[in-house]
């Protein structure tokens, strides 16, 4: 049968296509020539229940075959035998005073007229080698980007909000719309904010390396991006709805040195790392994040002052502190013996002045004393 608003598609590395037909509920697999080889429907199992609907956003298949499908709030994962295999990084509701006021004080009557509260839906994910979803969420003023692990739990930065505040023409401030995601070898995360046309990029620990793309007419910008996706030389490739055209970027020398680096320093070598960032540096004195890389390597390297110098040019408050602290204390390790002595003649010192001044004192008041009894 025919297609009926399909909204996604994986192509296997055999070529082999699977497309989610949300419309007519159901995974359709085709061969790559296009012809039909089996479609995957409901699972059926206890857990899901009569109530629940099978309409597939978004899918892909991890490297041991099993199918994850996006169903709004969660991931529904499932076999090469159409068996369900669960339900993985549901979003949670957030608690809200005021709804929890609301439905404190209303009737029965008033609470099943209300709109029931819904948790941030997720608009897209990947899968990397690893077996990590990366995924991006929708309607939410933090946490738009979530590292998945194999037990659903998010194991990204959190707390963290990703993207810019937009205002609109009528002044209102919008949040940003992440509509795809792309993960590449390096685990740079890159994502695709469709209202302003920008292309984030970050790393694991959340730090934003670069923005780039707008909404436009001029080459490097869209109409409507949808989609994005990332080879293995680092190519950019972004879908605009609107024009039906695929924009591709090529990576600078640049950015490539920061991929460089932050992949070194993930790696553990930190002094190969120092080197590339360095290099980024020369390129651009003014980047930010070369700085505060360096800082991080010079921290690993146990070069604590010269760490807090480049920490304080990334105007990194956090970055700083561990370091000062790292510092401190090897100051103080170092001086131990010094400082021990120093307290110890410091004591020495006011206990003798102490006890000279006392027995001084004592002398005199005898003096006044004696003094006192001859003049009566």
């Amino acid at each position: 049968g025919g297609l009926n608003k399909p909204r996604g598609i994986y192509v296997h590395s055999d070529g082999d296509l699977f497309i989610a037909d949300t419309g007519n509920e159901r995974v359709l697999h085709l061969s790559p020539e296009g012809d039909f080889v089996e479609e995957f429907t409901k699972p059926q199992s206890k857990l899901l229940g009569d109530t629940f609907t099978f309409d597939p956003m978004k899918i892909y298949i991890n490297n041991t075959g099993i199918m994850h499908i996006l169903k709004s709030q969660a991931f529904l994962t499932m076999d090469a035998t159409n068996t369900f295999r669960g339900l993985v990084g549901a979003s949670h509701l957030e608690f809200n005073l005021g709804a929890w006021i609301v439905s404190s004080v209303a009737s029965g009557e008033q609470k099943d007229r209300l709109a029931k509260r819904q948790p941030p839906p997720y608009s897209n994910f990947v899968i990397d080698t690893n077996g990590m979803i990366y995924a991006t969420v929708v309607k939410k003023n933090k946490d738009q980007i979530r590292k998945i692990n194999s037990v659903g739990e998010n194991i990204y930065q959190t707390n963290v909000f990703f993207g810019e505040r937009l205002v609109d023409e009528f002044g209102i401030v919008q949040l940003p719309h992440f509509v795809d995601i792309a993960v590449d070898e390096y685990g740079i995360i890159n994502v695709l904010e469709q209202k302003s046309g920008s292309i984030y990029q970050y790393d694991q620990e959340g730090n934003n390396l670069t923005v780039f793309g707008g909404i436009g007419d001029l080459k490097g910008t869209f109409r409507l991006p949808t989609s994005i996706e990332i080879d293995s030389q680092g190519y950019i490739y972004v879908l605009d709805a609107n024009i039906n055209n695929v924009t591709v970027f090529k990576p600078t020398r640049f950015i490539q040195t920061v991929h460089r680096a932050v992949d070194l320093y993930n790696q553990g070598e930190y002094n190969q790392a120092l080197e590339v960032w360095s290099e980024a540096r020369s390129i651009c004195s003014n980047y930010a994040l070369a700085h505060k890389g360096i800082g991080k390597a010079l921290l690993k390297a146990d070069r604590y002052s010269s760490s807090m110098a480049e920490y304080i040019k990334a105007d990194d408050q956090d970055g700083y502190t561990a370091a000062f602290e790292k510092h401190r204390y090897r100051l103080f390790r170092r001086y131990f013996l010094l400082i021990v002595v120093a307290f110890a003649g410091g004591l020495i010192a006011i206990t003798w002045t102490i006890t000279h001044l006392r027995r001084r004192a004592a002398v005199a008041a005898e003096s006044l004393y004696y003094e006192w009894q001859g003049e009566s």
